[in-house]
């Protein structure tokens, strides 16, 4: 354990010093470069009618307890090329709960590679924000790849957590740190047009037990934890203002649970 401990320090500081590496580097080319025309800045909002992340709810409320909440989510990323950098939130509108997460990510010809810092908290001031102790972080760093054919509309991901909060669960009586449990997310997505609407089909799997589905309970193996379907219609506000509408079916067969999800980007 003490060498498990070791390397994952190090892949935790090697972690740390490439997201500071692509920052730097976004920041240079933009400084440096003639042509401005591949730097875009990305400021959005969504408001949502509650807030459903990959077929499970976040715990807002009182006390960390399950409540189905408007959220409001807010983006803030910069893009050159390939390249992005950004933040991402979501709080309810009583502030129970609070998340702010960290991300950079490449893309190349179809194939996306993602490393994201989560920090949810159901008591936002609980657990402080710097703090990366494996054993009592509020942070969770997954890694991730997705892949969108050319030919045809569909998408796969897999997503996986290497540090952080994301624990097994501890046995009445058994005294250690708990490790990590690698919770891992898989979904193929597709995307499809009728009627002048703009439609994706989406269905998640997790190979083990962990944060998906049961939440750390009893279920092991395979299960499917997310699936439905999302519908967009653009709403033309004015000449100059345009914005989207959503709305999600999800179901979550292992947890035998169902959603309806209203969206609009403002």
């Amino acid at each position: 354990m003490p060498l498990f401990n070791k390397i994952v320090r190090q892949m935790k500081h090697k972690l740390t010093k490439l997201l500071v590496v692509l920052v730097l580097l976004l920041s240079v080319k933009i400084s440096n470069s003639q042509d401005k025309s591949n730097f875009t800045l990305k400021v959005s909002a969504e408001l949502v009618s509650n807030y459903i992340w990959r077929g499970s709810p976040a715990y807002t409320g009182n006390n960390g307890n399950i409540v189905l909440a408007p959220n409001f989510q807010p983006t803030l990323g910069f893009v050159f090329g390939g390249l992005e950098v950004g933040a991402w939130g979501s709080t309810d509108f009583t502030g129970a709960f609070q998340e702010m997460d960290l991300y950079a990510s490449y893309s190349l010809k179809g194939l996306t590679a993602t490393i994201t810092d989560y920090y949810w908290d159901a008591s936002w001031a609980s657990k402080p924000y710097f703090s990366y102790k494996s054993e009592s972080t509020g942070h969770v760093l997954e890694g991730s790849l997705g892949y969108t054919f050319a030919k045809i509309p569909l998408k796969i991901s897999v997503a996986t957590m290497f540090f952080g909060a994301d624990k097994k669960l501890m046995e009445p009586g058994v005294e250690g740190s708990p490790e990590n449990n690698y919770s891992t997310y898989i979904e193929l997505g597709y995307s499809f047009e009728m009627n002048d609407y703009n439609f994706d089909a989406f269905i998640g799997m997790s190979p083990f037990d962990g944060l998906y589905g049961d939440g750390y309970g009893n279920m092991t193996g395979f299960g499917v934890v997310n699936t439905g379907l999302t519908g967009y219609k653009k709403l033309k506000i004015s000449d100059k203002l345009e914005t989207t509408l959503r709305s999600s079916l999800i179901f979550n067969p292992q947890q035998e649970k169902a959603y309806l999800v209203l969206g609009i980007s403002l």
